[in-house]
């Protein structure tokens, strides 16, 4: 196999890691983004939490399963309505539903590729 096809192999199975535990904490309206262009991360990812603690959980996931692969995480705004997670290649937005309505972050990844929807 080749070294670029080991890197999508590893890339997918990384992303469908992070979609399973976002789907088993019960996040909604998950999109993921590809952003070919972007310098700083490959792909991003929205959700809805319907409260903090479920924001909390999801985030603790997460972060036992970077631990667990060894990848870099970083995570930024706890207990607010909008928690930023750069984790690995990716960053992960859990939003309450009202700040992701007030944010609208999908009209700043509007130039890229949506990848795939959840829910």
């Amino acid at each position: 196999m080749s070294k670029e096809k080991k890197n999508i192999s590893k890339n997918n199975f990384f992303l469908d890691s992070i979609i399973d535990i976002l789907l088993i904490q019960k996040c909604t309206n998950i999109k993921v983004f590809d952003l070919k262009d972007n310098n700083y991360t490959d792909i991003a990812i929205l959700c809805n939490s319907n409260s903090k603690t479920q924001m909390n959980a999801s985030v603790r996931k997460l972060q036992l399963l970077a631990k667990e692969n060894n990848k870099e995480f970083n995570s930024e705004g706890l207990n607010s309505t909008w928690v930023l997670i750069e984790y690995g290649s990716a960053t992960v937005h859990f939003f309450t539903e009202e700040a992701r309505e007030y944010y609208n972050l999908e009209d700043l990844y509007f130039d890229s590729n949506l990848v795939n929807q959840y829910g």
